[in-house]
């Protein structure tokens, strides 16, 4: 499961646009409405199971008590929009005036998730009423809705008297489509609102927006940010500077932060002067990879340095020192980062380096020579290629596979991509498939369609869904597989595949999978009192989580559950990406695992609270139904996260284990201390 870095799956949980069918919705029924003594089982498994329960929810979101009320607005705003559109959006409506303030503010964001338009109207009155907390709640939902009533509210909310609302309206903008028409106007009262003077935390919020959006017209407010005193901001103005053109300030500006005490502001100056590609930031850069301080974290900025020198062709001289000291660095993500930037900079050149690297005993160097020769030329690429894709490491199999992908258009690595699409491992498979997106041809679509219908197993989903999105494009001839495929066991599948046939064959009669493809599991512990506690007990010492029972009960039931059980003894920190999140708990070691404690896939549980740093998350593929054993921990806040994933509880102890961690880092236990009195 792949957790992308700025640019991620582009999914809105639960839209309008959804092409999931759930059960035909039933209307509200007029008289009481029988439930069991405890309501938030039936809450939970209705929730589970993606339905109302014939009006149940909307009842218990009228008439429980204050948490039953709670509970049930929350699960209807997971329902999809498109199938249960006025049914449940009409009830979060009428939330919004509910006696309990709790209950409103949950309605709010509930109303966010679905992506409505027609409750505009009702969530711009809420962003005006007398609770702050409510008007937050209300702005945030409005910047999900894609509507120029909806994005002038947005704007608006900058105004506010709130601190809090103007944040959530500063957030919200970098969800604007970028070919609104009011999208450049947005960003410029964001710029505005900079210039004049405003809180740090605002400040953040609103850099962080205007960089993913790469705004050009925010450059002062960035190179100004550059300097500020809040961390959170000077990373973030970096981020924005590194996606505009390079001129000479910049490059100053991008070196002298190469130096800032804080670990993560200095990896994001090195990210830009790569993606800049700007020779003048060269000497820091080198000076960079000798960099040791913070102790705990300095191999990150080395990392990150390595990587930059080797996207700046004019560094080729002058780094071949650098490069060479660090693959014989102390941290093996360095040693792995050096590898793919002297592939970047010297090509076929780089060959002997990577005979050898591909024999060490490491797997994360193994796996960093996979993904170096993805720039070596396609003949001895493949050649050394071949022994990786069978290397008893997962972790680095996979990573050759992907490198094969690099290699595409050359007959003989396509061939072999084919060949991988009957492989015995999935996560191969997937791999393969995932490289033929955008380069299958028709005769393709027989290996596509063995590996649509003979994938059994972990991650048989990602792979059919993966084989849909490569045979899709190809059109009419794509029409059997797309047929298949529309009734594929899995929902999310299914409803890919029936988008792409249909808008083949418009009309056209499609074969449904069997009722109950996706039942139900055991329920969590509805638990009351403290939120359980679990310890990480990993190679760089112990990291310490409050897990959050009440807004995602499934996750934190699946991850007390497998840590009684050991499956996280053993197993990895597979994907560490610096100034954004760590990754870890497979047992293939490769990020393609993800069992949970019953079996079927984790159903997200988006909730109101933020990603920030030391939050714990559920990584997931583009189903957002798709969660397991994995867990993220993110070294700072990211925003283009909250609301998309299901964040289920937050660091207490242990902030620079969080940021000594590397790739391969092992975790040796998880404890639940509640267990232990």
């Amino acid at each position: 499961m792949r957790l992308g870095y700025l640019a991620v799956l582009p999914f809105v949980a639960a839209a309008c646009a959804s092409p999931l069918e759930p059960p035909r919705p039933q209307a509200v029924p007029a008289g009481p409405v029988a439930a069991p003594q405890d309501p938030r089982e039936s809450i939970a498994r209705l929730e589970d199971l993606r339905t109302d329960g014939e009006g149940l929810l909307q009842a218990l979101a009228a008439r429980g008590e204050e948490a039953t009320r709670v509970r049930a607005v929350r699960a209807l705003g997971r329902l999809p929009c498109e199938a249960y559109g006025s049914v449940v959006s009409g009830p979060l409506v009428a939330a919004l005036d509910d006696r309990s303030a709790a209950v409103r503010e949950a309605a709010a964001f509930a109303l966010g998730m679905r992506g409505d338009p027609t409750t505009t109207e009702a969530l711009v009155a809420a962003a005006n009423d007398e609770s702050a907390r409510l008007r937050e709640r209300a702005v945030e939902a409005l910047s999900r809705i894609d509507g120029a009533r909806a994005r002038r509210a947005v704007v608006d909310a900058l105004d506010d008297e709130a601190s809090a609302v103007r944040g959530a309206a500063a957030i919200g903008i970098h969800r604007f489509p970028r070919d609104a028409a009011d999208a450049a106007a947005a960003e410029s009262a964001l710029v505005d609102r900079l210039a004049a003077g405003v809180d740090d935390e605002f400040r953040w919020r609103a850099l962080s927006t205007l960089a993913r959006r790469g705004a050009a017209g925010a450059r002062l407010s960035f190179e100004a940010g550059a300097s500020a005193t809040d961390p959170r901001a000077r990373l973030f103005a970096l981020q924005g500077l590194g996606a505009l053109p390079a001129d000479e300030r910049t490059a100053a500006i991008l070196t002298a932060a190469l130096a800032d005490p804080d670990w993560r502001v200095a990896v994001e100056a090195a990210r830009a002067l790569g993606r800049q590609a700007d020779a003048r930031g060269v000497g820091a850069l080198l000076d960079a990879t000798r960099r040791a301080v913070p102790p705990h974290a300095a191999h990150h900025v080395r990392r990150e340095a390595i990587a930059a020198l080797g996207a700046i062709p004019a560094a080729v001289d002058a780094a071949r020192p650098a490069l060479e000291r660090a693959r014989n660095d102390e941290s093996r993500a360095v040693r792995a980062a050096a590898l793919v930037a002297g592939a970047r900079l010297v090509g076929a050149s780089a060959r002997a380096a990577l005979e050898v690297a591909a024999r060490d005993a490491d797997p994360v160097v193994r796996a960093g020579a996979a993904a170096a020769l993805a720039h070596l030329p396609a003949g001895p690429a493949l050649a050394l290629l071949e022994p990786l894709l069978v290397d008893p490491e997962r972790f680095v199999a996979t990573a050759a596979a992907e490198a094969l992908g690099a290699h595409v258009r050359d007959v003989a690595a396509r061939a072999r991509l084919v060949e991988l699409l009957a492989d015995a491992d999935n996560g191969l498979r997937l791999a393969s498939a995932t490289a033929l997106k955008g380069q299958a041809s028709s005769a393709d679509l027989a290996s596509l369609t063995r590996a649509l219908t003979t994938t059994r197993g972990a991650i048989a989903a990602e792979v059919a869904a993966a084989v849909v999105e490569a045979a899709a494009p190809l059109g009419e001839p794509a029409w059997p597989l797309l047929e298949t495929a529309a009734a594929h066991d899995d929902p999310f599948v299914a409803a890919k595949a029936r988008a792409a046939a249909l808008a083949l064959r418009p009309g056209a009669r499609l074969p449904r999978a069997s009722p109950g493809a996706r039942r139900s599991g055991p329920l969590p512990d509805l638990r009351d009192g403290p939120n359980p506690r679990v310890a990480f007990e990993t190679e760089k010492g112990v990291l310490v989580f409050e897990l959050d029972a009440a807004e995602a009960p499934f996750h934190v039931e699946n991850l007390i559950r497998l840590a009684r059980d050991g499956h996280y003894d053993g197993t990895t920190f597979h994907r560490v990406v610096p100034d954004f999140v760590v990754q870890g708990g497979d047992r293939r070691g490769d990020g393609n695992g993800g069992l949970t404690w019953r079996g079927p896939a984790l159903r997200g549980e988006f909730g109101p609270r933020p990603f920030r740093r030391g939050s714990l998350g559920m990584p997931r593929n583009d189903d957002p139904d798709s969660g397991g054993s994995q867990i993220f921990v993110c070294h700072r806040e990211t925003p283009h996260l909250d609301g998309r994933y299901t964040r289920f509880g937050e660091l207490v102890q242990g902030f620079d284990v969080l940021d000594a961690l590397c790739v391969g880092d092992r975790i040796l236990a998880v404890r639940v201390l509640s267990d232990e009195g």
